[in-house]
């Protein structure tokens, strides 16, 4: 006893998408597998010879395995050209050379509001190696004393 829905069969083939000669070739070679019509019999429906029909045939089931083969699990794999690598490779580029104009405007903006931090390195080499400051240095904070001094007896 079989339950469900009775099977279809070749009559499947009219809910398809195709033409209607399309789906009678169809029908007719599912009918010849299922035994339901002889191989003569489906030849003179369709009007082609017994070679054609048995090429026919094998066409339309190698087509139908080939289908059903196993496929990879989700998307294909697009392949990238080279010049989407390459444009990938300028557009990196882009963004580390924007960062490093960043962090010279930034820099820069700093020299500006306090040069006392960002002076020549000649001015700041040290002797004997325990952080005194050059002769140079200790004229310019003897120069500002004196300076205050001065506007203090004023």
């Amino acid at each position: 006893m079989n339950r469900g829905r009775p099977a279809k069969g070749p009559s499947a083939v009219e809910n398809l998408e195709g033409s209607k000669q399309a789906k009678d070739r169809l029908r007719v070679i599912l009918e010849t597998v299922t035994g339901e019509r002889g191989v003569d019999e489906a030849c003179e429906k369709l009007g082609i010879g017994r070679s054609a029909f048995y090429e026919l045939r094998a066409r339309a089931l190698q087509a139908t395995l080939s289908d059903l083969e196993p496929k990879l699990v989700g998307r294909p794999r697009q392949e990238i050209s080279a010049e989407q690598v390459e444009i990938e490779r300028l557009k990196s580029m882009n963004e580390k050379l924007l960062a490093k104009l960043e962090i010279a405007h930034v820099r820069e903006e700093l020299m500006l509001a306090m040069p006392e931090v960002f002076e020549p390195a000649s001015e700041k080499k040290t002797m004997g190696g325990r952080g005194r400051l050059k002769t140079e240095q200790k004229k310019k904070r003897k120069k500002r004393k004196e300076m205050k001094k001065k506007s203090k007896r004023k």
